[in-house]
């Protein structure tokens, strides 16, 4: 009997033995392991961190202005081939702050592109709370009929027309009959008043109602029409629809796709606009004085040539950057 209790003493010591053996075993291997997990995931963080590093420099460089040596060169000898050329420019790449100049404040007679001017300034009234743009109406009148009014033909005189449609009219149709509504409801001084808060001097009174421009004047008037657009609300939204259009639009080729507004009295013929574009955007106005057969086209070639331009800038930008990433890299 006492000679069983010990043999069964003694195996209950083994077992304990062995319990303890695998316990000890299990322990050093969860530490093993856990050792292991905390070395991986230093490494993979550090990793991480390096490569979060490296990705925001490369973007901060693309998010910086840049202008390349071949840029300027390009810019020079555009100016150079053109330069006996009877047209004006003035083009701004938004983002890398550089400018295509020719002849960018000589005078024109800027006919249909002062539209753009009515529409802004009703708009910073709507958003003043100044005035409605959909309550607000104007009696179509004989008094303000004009031939080139697509928009108004589908209206009858005696109608009220809301100052939202008289808006897309002129825009978007460079309805004539619309802007002389728009016109005698803003009345000349205001209007002209509120370009010379924008930097443009306009020669209108109560008999000229379009008056001179140049390509800069035109140009300030274009960063007026971005700053409504980039509030991206009801109104941006009415700009960009109107302006986005064909209607004599000399800005267009291919898929490429300019908010604009084009202004014509012959031998006048003029197109400025926006490419709205959230990576690169960019000003654009093309003046000219040679007739409104020619014209167009010449716009558009003018227009490819700088986009050209433009383009070859951002591919130099992109592959100084990637260099500059790589640097930075290689630094840490």
């Amino acid at each position: 009997m006492e000679f069983q209790k010990l043999k069964n003493s003694f195996r209950h010591l083994i077992v304990i033995f062995l319990i303890l053996i695998f316990l000890c075993v299990l322990i050093l291997w969860k530490f093993h392991f856990s050792s292991f997990s905390q070395e991986e995931a230093v490494t993979t963080f550090q990793e991480t961190n390096y490569q979060q590093q490296i990705d925001e420099y490369y973007n901060y460089c693309l998010s910086t202005p840049y202008v390349s040596e071949d840029t300027e060169a390009s810019i020079q000898d555009f100016l150079e081939r053109y330069q006996s050329d009877d047209f004006a420019v003035y083009f701004e790449d938004i983002y890398n702050h550089y400018t295509i100049l020719k002849n960018e404040d000589k005078v024109y007679y800027g006919a249909s592109l002062i539209k753009l001017l009515d529409a802004t300034y009703l708009i910073r009234k709507a958003l003043a709370f100044e005035v409605d743009l959909d309550t607000t109406v104007i009696v179509y009148e004989e008094r303000f009929q004009k031939d080139y009014s697509t928009g108004m033909d589908s209206h009858q005189v005696g109608e009220a027309i809301s100052l939202r449609d008289l808006i897309y009219y002129t825009i978007a149709y460079s309805d004539n009959t619309a802007h002389e509504m728009l016109f005698d409801y803003i009345g000349a001084l205001p209007l002209r008043e509120y370009a010379t808060s924008l930097g443009v001097s306009l020669s209108i009174n109560e008999v000229e109602h379009f008056g001179n421009l140049t390509a800069t004047m035109t140009h300030q008037i274009l960063e007026e029409v971005y700053e409504i657009l980039v509030m991206d609300n009801e109104y941006s939204e009415l700009l960009r629809t109107a302006m986005n259009n064909t209607y004599f639009n000399s800005l267009n080729y291919g898929d490429i796709e300019i908010l604009h507004k084009y202004g014509s009295y012959d031998p006048y013929f003029h197109d400025i606009g926006i490419y709205d574009d959230d990576s690169y955007p960019y000003f654009i106005s093309i003046m000219s004085l040679i007739g409104e057969q020619a014209s167009p086209n010449k716009i558009t070639e003018i227009h490819q040539e700088i986009r050209t331009i433009y383009e070859a800038n951002i591919e130099d930008k992109n592959e100084y950057c990637l260099e500059a990433r790589d640097e930075y890299a290689n630094s840490l």
